[in-house]
């Protein structure tokens, strides 16, 4: 009688057990705005990615990059979607910040008057730019040079500002061409300015927007970190196929405010062309970020390895548990 009684005892309180449920964990991860580069958060969310992996991701709108990274190392967020660079920058400077995925290669997209149609026929030309330091100036120019055009051979209409006056600036004949990302330059490519090329051509390891943290959170809390990658990756390999377009659209328009005309275009440049399947680290991209910033007096030389600023094992170890 006690054995059964003990028995039924036991079943009650596993059946208790099953019956209280897991609370989720709680991830605050910030982003400077609704953008393209959130279009696997959207999906994630969309689809319960985070959820199945036992995660509640709070995500959080911070409008300016700056405060965001200093939020990071702060302990306001347990994650933040933004450049590379400001990562890089951050550790520099001492702050305990890595990168652990890459989100897209930097989309930008050189777009010109319409009667040039190489980048050789840009020599004598004058292009509009907002700082002629600018690390994503300094890679097409690079493109320029390997394609025979050298930085003598064109003029510079510099300190202008932001991507909408530089545009301005084009569309009035003060320049003939500058780079845009979008969707101001499909804006540009719709109003008969055509894109020359684009830096992902060139360059498909440079990180542009990545997922960072601190290495501290990072080691204390992996299998998080790991469960949060693998919902991100599902959600970026869900994007990447074809068949999912026209829902991944429909998911973008609930999120983002934008011109109707311009998502599919905005679909195309960065799912198709900036989206880094499985948002896997390349540390040769951190390299060419690092030597840019060298370059550009941004980093002190000698310039520290790539590792110091990004660890792929996370990435790793959520592949390998997918």
């Amino acid at each position: 009688m006690k054995g059964k009684l003990f028995s039924c005892l036991l079943l009650m309180g596993a059946s208790l057990l099953m019956s209280v449920p897991v609370l989720a964990q709680s991830l605050k991860v910030g982003v400077v705005s609704q953008s393209a580069s959130n279009w696997p958060l959207f999906v994630a969310e969309e689809k319960g990615n985070f959820k199945k992996e036992g995660l509640e991701v709070e995500v959080v709108v911070t409008g300016d990059s700056g405060k965001q990274i200093d939020g990071l190392a702060a302990g306001a967020y347990h994650i933040t979607h933004q450049a590379a660079d400001h990562f890089i920058r951050a550790a520099d400077r001492g702050k305990d910040l890595f990168v652990f995925m890459t989100i897209s290669r930097p989309i930008f997209d050189f777009v010109v008057h319409p009667e040039i149609r190489s980048i050789k026929d840009l020599k004598g030309k004058t292009i509009a730019l907002d700082n002629p330091t600018t690390g994503y100036w300094l890679l097409f120019r690079k493109v320029f040079a390997a394609n025979g055009l050298s930085p003598e051979e064109y003029k510079l209409l510099p300190n202008l500002g932001g991507s909408g006056q530089r545009f301005l600036a084009v569309k009035e004949g003060r320049a003939q061409g500058t780079f845009l990302n979008p969707p101001l330059s499909l804006d540009a490519i719709s109003q008969g300015f055509p894109r020359l090329t684009n830096l992902a051509e060139y360059y498909p390891y440079f990180p542009g927007s990545s997922g960072g943290a601190r290495r501290s959170w990072a080691k204390e809390n992996e299998a998080t970190l790991v469960r949060y990658l693998r919902g991100y990756i599902r959600a970026v390999d869900w994007l990447l196929e074809p068949k999912n377009r026209d829902e991944a659209i429909a998911i973008f328009q609930k999120r983002v405010k934008i011109d109707e005309r311009h998502v599919p275009g905005s679909y195309e440049a960065f799912v198709k062309v900036g989206l880094v399947k499985s948002a896997t680290v390349s540390l040769e991209g951190i390299k060419q970020s690092l030597d840019l910033m060298a370059e550009t007096g941004q980093l002190k030389p000698p310039v520290a390895p790539p590792d110091r600023y990004a660890d792929p094992s996370y990435q790793q170890k959520a592949l390998k548990g997918m």
